[in-house]
């Protein structure tokens, strides 16, 4: 697949991506178990057929393209919205390309941001907003949405822009190794953090200096257990129980 050529980039003005951008928060709004995403999709496509002044046939054929099933992770589906924004600034030729990006694209994207997003970002998040507030702080809710909503808004934008100038090949950046080791990373750390947090709230203890060691000391055991492939179910059960053992012999104490 080749799209996002200079002409067709050029033609993709910016207002037309930053509304495709804005329309992107609401692609699940009407999921559907036959289409799932589609509608949601379309509705974020129509800037790019505003865009072209169609009309006629040409829209009503616009519309059944972007009506047809679709389904990935809302977050990465960005990278679709942009590629296929570029090919429809093509014209003719490059709204044939638009099935194929979409198909293409859309298992790939939704593994990698299921991975990132649902079983690494969002843990974490959760697990170092418990610690937070176990520790009683008052921003523990905010530590929560900053950890999920920081790379899930960089990405939204980033993924329109990046595919409406590189096309399909823009995914490279969220599919390549380099997201993988982020994602292994991730997930071991929200592992720990829920050992330690399910430790400390079994036991009532609040976290302090000789909590922040431990937390270090399970966190490298923790990768080094990843790296060997260990289950992160048995990661987090064996953190709680380390956990458990330190905070009631007082090293956890505040």
């Amino acid at each position: 697949m080749t799209v996002g050529t200079t002409r067709e980039v050029r033609n993709t003005r910016g207002t037309t991506l930053a509304a495709v951008v804005a329309r992107s928060f609401l692609l699940q709004s009407v999921w559907n178990r036959r289409t799932m995403q589609s509608v949601g999709f379309c509705y974020a496509m129509l800037p790019a057929l505003r865009g072209r002044r169609a009309g006629g046939p040409e829209a009503a054929a616009f519309l059944e393209r972007h009506l047809a099933f679709f389904n990935t992770n809302p977050v990465l589906a960005s990278y679709v919205l942009g590629a296929a924004t570029a090919a429809e600034a093509g014209g003719g030729s490059g709204a044939r390309e638009v099935d194929e990006i979409k198909r293409g694209l859309a298992g790939p994207l939704g593994m990698a941001g299921d991975a990132l997003f649902w079983s690494a970002l969002r843990p974490l998040g959760g697990m170092l907003a418990v610690l937070a507030a176990l520790a009683s702080r008052p921003w523990a809710a905010l530590l929560l949405l900053g950890v999920y909503n920081v790379p899930h808004l960089c990405l939204r934008v980033r993924g329109v822009v990046a595919g409406a100038a590189h096309g399909p090949s823009a995914v490279r950046e969220v599919l390549g190794p380099g997201v993988r080791r982020v994602v292994t990373t991730v997930r071991a750390t929200a592992s720990f953090a829920t050992g330690l947090a399910a430790a400390l709230a079994v036991t009532r203890g609040a976290p302090g200096h000789g909590a922040v060691a431990a937390a270090v000391v399970l966190f490298v055991g923790g990768v080094v257990a990843v790296r060997l492939r260990a289950s992160v179910t048995a990661v987090a059960v064996v953190s709680a129980a380390v956990g458990a053992v330190l905070t009631t012999t007082g090293a956890l104490g505040g």
